[in-house]
C-alpha cells in the first residue's frame, strides 16, 4: 500500500519563501525533519562548523582532560574496540590521533566469536595486571557496568565512546560519551565512528584542520555501515568524506575500493561493494586484516591483508548462501500466520553471520526475525526488525530467558539457553502479537508527494539534487504519479505520458497493456543534457483497489479499520 506523507503547505510555503525554492521542495525537507531556515542552510551546506563545541555532548569535556594527561604523563592508553565496521574506523581514528599527539597507546579489535560482544573478563583480567591507566572503550561499553567497576577499582578510568542504548542506568565510567545523552540531540544520529571523529577534532582543537580532514574518510565509512541517519552532524562527515574514501592516501583503503571497484562517492555504492569486504574478516572472528588496511600506514605486508581479507570475504559468502536456504527451508513449514517474529535456529551455524541472515529474513518476509547460532547448550546470534516494532523492548520482555542481550530498536544481538529456546520463541512472539495487533502488518511505502507529470520541471529536479548524498535517513525523494500510460521501449525503458506531457523512464516494468491508466512510484533525475528521466521504482493498475498487502517490504504501519 502506498501512502503519501501528510503535507503542510502552510509551512512549506513559508519555508520555501525563506529559502527561495520551490514550495515542493520545501515539504521535501518538511518530510526530512528540516523545519526553520537555519536547519535547511545546514542540510544543503553541510559543513564541519558543528564540530567547534563539542561540549554540548556530556562528559566530552571531562574525557579530553583526561585523554590529554595521559598523553602529557605518558600514561600506557588501550583502545578496545567493536569488530564491525562502525567499531574499527572509530578505533582507527582513535588510535592515529592519540599516537599522532604523542601518546603511548595499543589497540585491539574484538573476536566477537571467541569473547562474544564487548570486552572480555579475560582483558578485564589482563588490563588489571598491566600497566595501564586509561582504557578506552570503543562502539561497546555502554551495558558493562561491571567491567568498569571492575577495572576502576584497579585504578584504571574508562572512557567510553559508544552510540548504543542503555538497557538500564547508564554504566558510570570516568566519561561516557553517548549521544543519547544529549538532551539538545545536536549528535544524535552519529555512530561510534562520527563521536570518533568529534572526540578527534576536540583534541586536535582546531589547531591543525587538514590531519582531522585525514579522518572524514573512516568517520563517513563507519557511519555509512552502521546505517546513520544522513541528517545533520551525520549528513555533513559523509558529505565531505565520500570522495576522501574514494581517493583516500590509506593504501589499504585504496586496495579495497579497487579491488571491490567501488569507484563513485555515492552512499549505495560504497555500502553494496565496500562494507561487506571489510564486515567479512569480523563476522569470521578475526577483524586484525581489515585493522590493518584501513590504517595509514600499513603494519605489514600489504598484499597479505588483503588476501585475508578476500579468502574471509569468500568464506563468508559461501556459508551464508548454505543458511539462507536451510533459514527459508525452516520458514516454509510454519504455520507463517502466527510467527510475528521468525526464530530460525540450526547447529553448525557460524554465528558471525546471524545478522546478515535475520535482514535478509526480515526484508523478504516483511516480519522480524532472529537467527541463532546454535550449540550443545545455548544459542546466540542476531535479531533484525521492521520499523514499526523496538526488538529491544521485545528482548527486555523476554529477559528472564536471555543469557545476555543487547542492541537497539531494530538490531540486536541476543544469547538464550537451548532449555529456553522453545519459551522463548513462544514469549518473544506474545510480545510482539500484542504490540503489533492480530490484524497483523500491511506492507506500507510512504511517497513523499503526490504530482503529475507537468509538475516535475527540470528546474525543480535540480533543487532536488541538492538532498544528495541520499541514503539511510534522507532516501531519494519519490513522488506518486497517477493515470499515466506506460508505452514501453524495453524491460528497462519506457514513456510515460498523460495525454499532455511525455517523460522518458527507466526501471523495471512489467508486462503493460496498451492505453491503460497505471499508477506510479518514481524519483526524478536528470539527464546529462538536463532532460528530466524518471526511474520507476513501483507500477500499479490505476484501476487496483488500495486493499491491504501481505507483510513484506521495509516499511509498515498498522492496518487501519
Amino acid at each position: 500500500m502506498w501512502r503519501v506523507h501528510p503535507a503542510d503547505p502552510q509551512a512549506a510555503s513559508h519555508l520555501a519563501a525563506s529559502l527561495g525554492v520551490d514550495p515542493l521542495t520545501a515539504q521535501l525537507l518538511l518530510n526530512r525533519g528540516v523545519t526553520t531556515h537555519a536547519q535547511a542552510q545546514q542540510f544543503f551546506h553541510p559543513s564541519l562548523e558543528a564540530f567547534a563545541d563539542s561540549s554540548t555532548l556530556p562528559d566530552v569535556t571531562r574525557g579530553i582532560a583526561r585523554l590529554r594527561r595521559a598523553i602529557a604523563k605518558r600514561e600506557p592508553i588501550f583502545i578496545f574496540g567493536d569488530s564491525d565496521v562502525d567499531g574499527l574506523t572509530s578505533s582507527v581514528i582513535l588510535y592515529e590521533i592519540l599516537h599522532q599527539l604523542g601518546a603511548v597507546v595499543r589497540a585491539k579489535p574484538s573476536n566477537r566469536i571467541t569473547d562474544g560482544y564487548g570486552l572480555p573478563s579475560s582483558i578485564v583480567q589482563q588490563l588489571c595486571h598491566s600497566a595501564t591507566r586509561l582504557v578506552i572503550l570503543v562502539d561497546c561499553g555502554t551495558n558493562q557496568p561491571e567491567a568498569i567497576h571492575r577495572l576502576a577499582a584497579c585504578g584504571i578510568d574508562v572512557i567510553v565512546i559508544d552510540h548504543h542504548l542503555p538497557l538500564g542506568a547508564w554504566a558510570e565510567p570516568h566519561a561516557m560519551i553517548n549521544p543519547h545523552r544529549d538532551p539538545t540531540g545536536t549528535y544524535r544520529e552519529l555512530s561510534s565512528a562520527g563521536l570518533a571523529f568529534l572526540v578527534a577534532g576536540a583534541l586536535l582543537n582546531g589547531s591543525d584542520e587538514s590531519s582531522l580532514s585525514g579522518y572524514l574518510d573512516l568517520a563517513a565509512l563507519g557511519l555509512l555501515a552502521d546505517c546513520a541517519p544522513l541528517l545533520r552532524a551525520a549528513r555533513s562527515i559523509v558529505s565531505q568524506g565520500l570522495v576522501r574514501i574514494i581517493q583516500s592516501d590509506r593504501p589499504g583503503l585504496q586496495r579495497l575500493c579497487e579491488s571491490t571497484q567501488t569507484t563513485q562517492p555515492d552512499p549505495e555504492q560504497i555500502t553494496r561493494r565496500l562494507v561487506p569486504r571489510l564486515n567479512a574478516s569480523g563476522r569470521l572472528g578475526d577483524p586484525s586484516a581489515v585493522w590493518h588496511l584501513l590504517r595509514s600506514d600499513v603494519d605489514g605486508s600489504l598484499e597479505a591483508w588483503m588476501t585475508t581479507a578476500e579468502a574471509a570475504h569468500t568464506t563468508t559468502k559461501q556459508l551464508y548462501r548454505r543458511m539462507i536456504a536451510e533459514a527459508e527451508a525452516q520458514v516454509s513449514r510454519w504455520h507463517f500466520r502466527d510467527q510475528f517474529v521468525m526464530v530460525v535456529s540450526r547447529q553448525g551455524w557460524h554465528q558471525g553471520l546471524m545478522g546478515p541472515l535475520a535482514s535478509q529474513l526480515t526484508q523478504r518476509y516483511g516480519r522480524p526475525a532472529i537467527a541463532l547460532a546454535l550449540t550443545d547448550r545455548q544459542g546466540t546470534g542476531s535479531g533484525r526488525s521492521i520499523p514499526l516494532f523496538n526488538l529491544l523492548e521485545a528482548l527486555k520482555s523476554c529477559q528472564e530467558l536471555l543469557v545476555q542481550f543487547g542492541g537497539h530498536a531494530q538490531a540486536c544481538g541476543l544469547t538464550v539457553d537451548l532449555k529456553h529456546l522453545p519459551s522463548f520463541r513462544a514469549l518473544v512472539n506474545q510480545h510482539a502479537e500484542r504490540s503489533l495487533g492480530r490484524e497483523g502488518l500491511v506492507r506500507t511505502r510512504t511517497v513523499d508527494l503526490e504530482l503529475t507529470l507537468e509538475d516535475v520541471t527540470a528546474r525543480w529536479v535540480e533543487e532536488v539534487a541538492r538532498f544528495a548524498p541520499f541514503g539511510h535517513g534522507n532516501p531519494r525523494p519519490t513522488m506518486i504519479i497517477r493515470h499515466v500510460r506506460i508505452e514501453s521501449q524495453s524491460p528497462r525503458t519506457a514513456v510515460l505520458s498523460d495525454g499532455t506531457t511525455r517523460c522518458p523512464a527507466k526501471g523495471r516494468f512489467p508486462e503493460v497493456a496498451s492505453g491503460e491508466p497505471y499508477d506510479v512510484v518514481a524519483s526524478p533525475t536528470l539527464t546529462t543534457d538536463g532532460a528530466v528521466l524518471l526511474t520507476v521504482s513501483d507500477v500499479k493498475d490505476s484501476t487496483e483497489p488500495w486493499e491491504p498487502v501481505p507483510t513484506s517490504g521495509t516499511t509498515y504501519t498498522r492496518e487501519l479499520a
